[in-house]
């Protein structure tokens, strides 16, 4: 079910929202057990329905169709009562077996197992806005391709790492690969299929669409295309119970959930994961944990032009906001810093 009401941002959708949960656990089943004489032995309450909500989309879950139709007007009615209602062409009642979409994922059981997805539109709307780009700018150095699609086929890929993505994964890098390649052709379309091959893609890397730059200091780097299939497969672990990080008894659990994520952010063993390993997944400025939801930024303790290096000693992670602390000389906390030109 979806609910859209006008003009709303995320955080007046929780708030108007808030409560549905409590007003669903009120709907209950009673089980009972019997014994051979057919005595009741054991009874049992479960919850009737399950919960989901991310703004103001929901999913309702029941045991059978009966219960959703059953629960569809109360909730149109709980709605009611906060100036809301049902989008009805967006209000969709559903088998578990034939899936549904959610948040850009699809999710269906099959043979008794939940399957979350990358949604199929959205895989083929970002190749879309992939092979238009392309064609758009036949021009651009190979250096500037990278620089666009990097980030973009990387943040992608982390939000639907946590689903069961490798082999979504795997067609995406093949469909890109394969925009690339015409590009470089069209590009060169008076050059022979192996030359243009022998310039854009680097063999020894598993065919890599690649680039030659300069670094900052002027030296030449060479920089490739993101591969999703690259990128490690996280299985999602569901928040315990009504867990809230402004709960100061829950400091270690919020604590070692946000270093478990952090592994994953980095290639294990890379430069980039033991720096934070190094630092034990804390900035180093304001103490807290470097996975609480802030954005994150690459330091270095001695600055470049003063000769600092990449070397693991002269790096470490910072929150954004700390980070540009820092720069700013407005900096607190143990750690003394000089800003980089970073």
């Amino acid at each position: 079910m979806r609910s859209v009401p006008t003009l709303f941002s995320p955080l007046l959708a929780n708030i108007a929202l808030h409560g549905m949960e409590e007003f669903l656990s009120q709907f209950v089943v009673k089980i009972r057990r019997f014994n051979e004489r057919g005595k009741v032995i054991k009874t049992q309450t479960r919850e009737r329905y399950g919960f989901v909500r991310f703004a103001d989309d929901f999913i309702i879950t029941a045991r059978n169709k009966e219960d959703i139709d059953y629960i569809k007007p109360y909730i149109s009615g709980w709605l009611k009562n906060r100036g809301l209602e049902l989008n009805q062409d967006k209000t969709k009642i559903v088998n578990i077996e034939d899936g549904f979409n959610f948040l850009g994922f699809n999710i269906r059981q099959n043979k008794g197992k939940c399957l979350t997805k990358p949604q199929k539109e959205k895989v083929l709307a970002l190749l879309k806005e992939i092979r238009e780009w392309l064609k758009r700018n036949p021009d651009v150095p190979p250096e500037a391709v990278i620089a666009k699609f990097n980030p973009i086929i990387r943040g992608w890929g982390n939000y639907y790492r946590f689903g069961v993505s490798k082999e979504v994964f795997s067609y995406f890098d093949h469909q890109v690969w394969k925009a690339l390649y015409k590009w470089a052709l069209r590009r060169h379309s008076k050059r022979r299929k192996k030359w243009v091959t022998k310039k854009y893609f680097n063999k020894k890397n598993g065919w890599k669409f690649f680039a030659k730059t300069k670094d900052r200091r002027g030296k030449t780097k060479t920089i490739s295309i993101v591969k999703l299939s690259k990128i490690p497969i996280q299985r999602h672990v569901k928040v315990k119970d009504k867990a809230s990080p402004d709960d100061p008894t829950l400091h270690e659990y919020w604590k070692d959930r946000g270093t478990r994520y952090g592994k994953t952010r980095w290639i294990k063993d890379s430069k980039l994961y033991k720096v934070a390993e190094q630092q034990n997944w804390t900035c180093l400025i304001c103490g807290e944990h470097l996975f609480n939801g802030e954005e994150i930024d690459t330091h270095h303790i001695t600055k470049v032009q003063d000769g600092g290096n990449d070397n693991i000693d002269n790096l470490i992670h910072l929150h954004k906001a700390c980070h540009l602390a820092v720069h700013s000389g407005k900096r607190s906390g143990k750690l003394r810093l000089e800003p980089d030109d970073s």
